[in-house]
């Protein structure tokens, strides 16, 4: 099967744009210019600074600090920022930006000068300030928070969400198609009633019961999200199994006496693997779409956790206006990552198609 994925366009496009956002995101602070949990740095001087800004800033040091930061957590929040100044980054490149400013050390400051006669206790309180830079890729919202480390984490967020969503939604979707096909009669009714229940109820609606019943937050999300998608996984699970168990080999195990648990995962499973992996891929794209819209409505993760619907929320109004990008990078971030998925839908789907020739 791997030798007929190599030879599917789709699928291979499609899969090198989800692998490349899987590395950026599983990289995560590693690799954001802003490394402080959920790329939340507010500096107002730096606020709707154009696509890259370079800019100039002084961070105080004190002799115990530690500049290190973790790939899933990021580095505390330095409150002693302080901005110097800003500069588009192709004028430091074409002119060396001669009006780099200068930092002086604090007078008296042991860590600066050493033997001032001061004692160690005395020279962890005295701080020193660092001369730093950074370039503003893609600019910067009205906070002054780098979009791009926000957009690094937010695919962390969209992905993930989307990763445990589906396979809850593969999980419950399977148990019940396979046990409403299975068993017939009045589980069947049971099952098929409640998969119309949950089809009929909005997204909308279910996420709004969670929120007043659990509040706002990221597991709230992914379970609006699970719950909105394991219903055509289901439907499908439940049709295809309805046929499966009249075959001959299932007749066969039964007769055998094999348990019905057995014969449903044993035997009828396996002969589901190619439409569950084509609900696996569309599934993602659903759920990953659906937190992006309740982000957009208010109903996704709890800020500052960066969300690319809550992104486009956030910068809805700079839409008529010269800082248009704010809302169109998170929109456009969202149009790819769902069409890698649904391109690999469609190369898994050919692939899989018995009725395929080609």
């Amino acid at each position: 099967m791997w030798q007929t994925l190599k030879k599917s366009k789709l699928f291979l496009g499609g899969a090198s744009i989800c692998l490349l956002l899987l590395v950026v995101g599983t990289l995560g602070y590693a690799i954001t210019p802003d490394p402080t949990p959920d790329a939340n740095q507010i500096v107002p001087e730096w606020s709707n600074l154009g696509p890259g800004t370079r800019v100039y800033y002084t961070v105080a040091v004190s002799g115990n600090s530690s500049m290190t930061s973790s790939a899933s957590q990021g580095q505390p929040n330095d409150a002693s920022v302080e901005a110097t100044e800003s500069v588009p980054a192709y004028l430091h490149w074409a002119l060396g930006n001669p009006n780099t400013p200068k930092i002086t050390p604090l007078q008296g400051n042991p860590l600066a000068n050493p033997g001032t006669g001061m004692n160690a206790d005395d020279s962890m309180k005295l701080v020193d300030k660092v001369l730093l830079h950074r370039t503003f890729w893609l600019g910067s919202d009205r906070f002054g928070r780098d979009i791009l480390s926000r957009m690094i984490i937010g695919a962390r967020i969209s992905l993930s969400i989307g990763f445990l969503a589906m396979l809850a939604s593969i999980i419950i979707g399977t148990i019940i198609g396979l046990c409403a096909g299975y068993f017939g009669g009045k589980v069947d009714a049971f099952f098929s009633w409640l998969i119309t229940v949950f089809w009929s109820v909005p997204t909308l609606l279910i996420a709004l019961g969670l929120s007043m019943l659990l509040g706002k937050g990221y597991y709230q999300v992914l379970l609006a999200t699970a719950l909105s998608t394991w219903v055509e996984v289901a439907r499908v699970v439940r049709g295809q199994t309805l046929q499966l168990k009249q075959r001959e080999f299932v007749l066969a195990a039964k007769i055998t006496g094999f348990s019905h648990s057995r014969i449903m995962f044993k035997h009828i499973l396996p002969n589901l693997k190619g439409s569950l992996t084509v609900l696996a891929t569309t599934n993602f794209a659903s759920a990953i779409l659906l937190e992006a819209g309740l982000g957009f409505l208010g109903l996704g993760v709890s800020p500052p956790t960066p969300s690319w619907g809550m992104m486009v929320k956030e910068n809805l109004g700079y839409l008529v206006l010269d800082n248009s990008y704010l809302a169109l990078i998170p929109g456009i971030a969202i149009m790819i990552l769902v069409m890698s998925f649904n391109l690999m839908s469609m190369g898994l789907r050919d692939i899989l198609d018995p009725y395929n020739k080609n």
